[in-house]
């Protein structure tokens, strides 16, 4: 159980807010040489990769055991994102680990609760879309001009959506289309053409590549939120990027303490799992409910090969919610039942020729 090997628990971090296209290239391959079997976290902001046992690799950032566990949730609950609170990276987690199996599978299940559980605690108030407010504070233009949104990904989506909140004339760039945009749009390949705006905002994927000044409109602002950048400009007065940001927030003391009082919070959450997990592990309704999850893991596996077109978030959520529905009722009475009465219950989910699982006895009946 994931109890006894957490102190092998591993987390090796990269920050890559200020790579370019070929250092960023270069460090995930790096970065997945090194940690074959680990899970790999790729965001706007990071490379990190979470596994078990001793590693050797040059990360800059390297924690263990339970740390570990309270950085992974601090991670997906956003606490780590430029922008507090953040949504998207949640998914960013859970497509790591959506082939963890084991120990991972069981050290993923107990950050992302933890952060979810955060989630429902706080109001975080904000999205990826508020970057575009935190470039305008750094900056000595005002909300109400021009804006040209390059892509039309969901980072994309979301900055054209919050400048047009903020009054902004919102013109979109990107190589199709969006559906169900209401902004006026323009081919990507066209943008160079176009007349001056007041702020320009990449937005586009990582394999863009970088955009030279010259193939650019003309702009007061320019905001890089690409990972690797997606502009070939230094920063400075007309030229705001994520490391940027992540500077400035770092030099804001009440944001900092915010940061640290949800860290902390998040320790005691994924304290109170840990204990509990500890704890059922050792009953006969947690050697039942861990039997049953090991078979649910493999046959979610065997699902996602089959189906590769379905989500494997929705094929986790799912399949877990029809057991919980399925085991509520059995897993109740197992804490009550005589332990003569629980052996032959669990004896009837072995596999021929392995032991039914296994639960310590009730301090009554121990030796």
């Amino acid at each position: 159980m994931l109890i006894h090997s957490l102190p092998a628990f591993r987390a090796c971090a990269w920050s890559t807010v200020s790579y370019r296209a070929t250092e960023m290239a270069a460090a995930r391959a790096m970065v997945e040489a090194a940690h074959p079997d680990d899970a790999v976290v790729v965001s706007c902001q990071r490379l990190e990769a979470y596994g078990f046992g001793p590693c050797n690799c040059q990360a800059p950032d390297q924690v263990h055991g339970r740390d570990a566990i309270v950085r992974l949730a601090a991670v997906a609950a956003g606490v780590e994102s430029v922008v507090l609170g953040e949504a998207q990276v949640m998914g960013q987690v859970r497509l790591a680990f959506k082939d963890a199996s084991g120990e991972l599978r069981a050290a993923a299940d107990v950050a992302v609760g933890a952060a979810r559980r955060l989630r429902s605690e706080t109001s975080f108030g904000s999205h990826s879309g508020h970057l575009l407010d935190k470039a305008l504070r750094m900056s000595t233009v005002e909300p109400g001009g021009t804006l040209l949104v390059l892509g039309a990904g969901a980072m994309g989506n979301l900055i054209a959506a919050r400048g047009a909140a903020l009054g902004f004339t919102v013109t979109v760039a990107a190589r199709r289309k969006p559906g169900d945009s209401t902004h006026t749009f323009v081919e990507l390949g066209h943008a160079p053409s176009l007349p001056p705006f007041d702020v320009i905002v990449g937005c586009l994927g990582s394999g863009a590549g970088e955009i030279a000044p010259r193939a650019l409109p003309t702009a007061r602002l320019l905001v890089d939120l690409g990972t690797p950048r997606n502009f070939n400009v230094l920063s400075g007065p007309g030229a705001i990027a994520i490391s940027d940001m992540l500077e400035d927030e770092a030099r804001r003391p009440h944001a900092t303490a915010r940061r640290e009082r949800l860290r902390r919070r998040l320790g005691e959450v994924v304290d109170e799992r840990l204990a509990s997990s500890a704890t059922d592990s050792r009953s006969a309704a947690g050697a039942f409910r861990a039997h049953v999850e090991v078979v649910r893991q493999e046959e979610l596996s065997r699902y996602r090969k089959l189906h590769p077109d379905v989500p494997a978030e929705v094929l986790d959520r799912v399949t877990q919610s029809l057991l919980e529905k399925v085991l509520h009722l059995p897993t109740a009475r197992l804490k009550d039942a005589e332990p003569d009465d629980v052996r032959s219950f669990l004896a009837f989910f072995a596999p021929a020729g392995e032991p039914a699982p296994v639960a310590d006895p009730p301090p009554s009946v121990r030796a």
